[in-house]
């Protein structure tokens, strides 16, 4: 029996080659790894950061600006007719390497705009790095085409990693604990003022985006490899220049109206469309602009807990994909509903900052990270389940989900950075105001 299976392993083994699994997998980690390492980084920004508990909205914003990306890229290959995606791709890995390791310097640098106090460096690189992840989806996995298919999966799977692996570096950094408050006085004045004193972590931030740059420079070096390499090369099923760069035809009809043995209502296909774009809302635009202010009445520790076990959280979810069946449309209904009611508490939390219930308690720190913790779990799920089902699809069902997701996304940043910035629903608080006012 131990024969037989290692026999099966070594046929496996011999069909592919592993170094181009490695380089396949590193080239897919750069995809998103920029931004989700910043992001990870957001409970020791945001104590630094002259937008404070609204840093995470102006971020989100930002990422659905980089949306641009997939736009200009889209617009290039249809009226240009020189189009190479391989330099392309060179171009926006290097620039999320250098972006990254820019921002290990300055990502504390501010200047003032219009009479405000803004972090420009941090914003502006972060921009950088975000589009890169976005122009990714409409460039880096169709380019994947150009070899086997079985190194599409070691893509996917580094793509999954992309937030997973900031997330391991970031728990190992910490946070240093909750901060302490310190009595100080002026020379000016004789009264006693307390005012937050945060720890110092492992490592500083400084050390982390340089982490974060060499990954990037790697992932670059990994696409290098695949293009040159011989072993890489040599695993091509078709020249780079003759691939489709759209992985859709928009052309094709909708889906339910094809006859090549795929059946789907209408309704349906409206439903789960509907429920892409409302789970894109939720876990794109609305719910990461207010964690900052649902997390942080509850301690730093709970803040960093939440980023960086929620980030691990939905890759590992979507990774159950790979070993159950297609769900079934009630069964995701029924997590749209878990989801929707756990996000309503996250924004009851949120509102109710900078007191929310059970807010001096463990058992309102672990009630907040766990809630955090399966939103995650269910959003990736949820996603994957979806878009499993437009699969096999010969029509648009692929295109429109991704419509789906970047419409409900951009509803919900704007509409959260409106109600974050503007509308003053969501307050922050300074963990020393208890004691001053004493």
């Amino acid at each position: 029996m131990n024969d037989k299976r290692h026999k099966m392993l070594s046929q496996r083994l011999s069909n592919r080659r592993l170094l181009v699994d490695l380089l396949a997998l590193m080239f897919g980690l750069g995809a998103w790894v920029g931004v989700n390492g910043i992001y990870v980084q957001l409970p020791l920004l945001v104590n630094i950061a002259p937008e404070g508990w609204s840093l995470p909205a102006h971020m989100v914003m930002l990422v659905q600006f980089a949306n641009l990306g997939p736009v200009l890229y889209t617009l290039y290959i249809k009226y240009v007719k020189w189009a190479c995606d391989k330099y392309i791709t060179y171009v926006l890995l290097a620039a999320g390497a250098l972006s990254t390791f820019i921002l290990a310097f300055v990502y504390d640098k501010t200047t003032v705009i219009v009479g405000n106090e803004h972090s420009t460096a941090l914003l502006s690189l972060m921009f950088v790095t975000a589009t890169v992840g976005c122009t990714s989806s409409v460039l880096f996995m169709p380019y994947m085409r150009n070899y086997r298919e079985i190194y599409l999966v070691s893509y996917l799977v580094g793509e999954g990693l992309s937030g997973f692996v900031p997330s391991v570096v970031a728990l190992i950094q910490g946070v240093g604990g909750n901060p302490e408050c310190l009595n100080m006085t002026t020379p000016e004045s004789t009264k006693v003022e307390f005012v937050p004193y945060y720890p110092e972590p492992r490592f500083s931030s400084h050390t982390f985006f340089i982490f974060l740059s060499t990954l990037l420079a790697l992932c670059y070096l990994a696409f290098l490899g695949l293009n040159n390499l011989t072993v890489a090369v040599g695993e091509r099923v078709k020249h780079p220049g003759s691939m489709e760069t759209l992985p859709t035809d928009t052309r094709a009809p909708p889906s339910y109206k094809t006859n090549a043995g795929w059946t789907m209502s209408k309704q349906v296909y409206s439903y789960l469309l509907i429920m892409m774009a409302v789970v894109c809302f939720l876990g794109n635009g609305t719910l990461p602009s207010i964690q900052s202010y649902s997390c942080l009445p509850y301690g730093n520790v709970a803040y960093h807990l939440t980023v960086t076990l929620s980030s691990m959280a939905g890759p590992l979810a979507m990774c159950l994909g790979f070993f159950i069946k297609i769900p079934k449309v009630s069964f995701l209904s029924g997590l749209m509903v878990v989801l929707i009611a756990l996000s309503g508490f996250i924004c009851f939390l949120a509102v109710k900052s900078p007191n929310p219930p059970l807010q001096y308690s463990w058992i309102g720190e672990f009630l907040v990270v766990l809630s955090w913790i399966l939103i995650s779990g269910l959003i990736g799920f949820i996603k994957l389940g979806i878009t499993t089902l437009f699969r096999p699809d010969p029509g648009r069902g692929l295109y429109y989900t991704g419509v789906a997701t970047q419409v409900g996304s951009l509803v919900g940043a704007v509409i959260t950075f409106v109600l974050v910035n503007h509308a003053k629903l969501f307050h922050s608080y300074s963990p020393c105001s208890m004691i001053s006012k004493h």
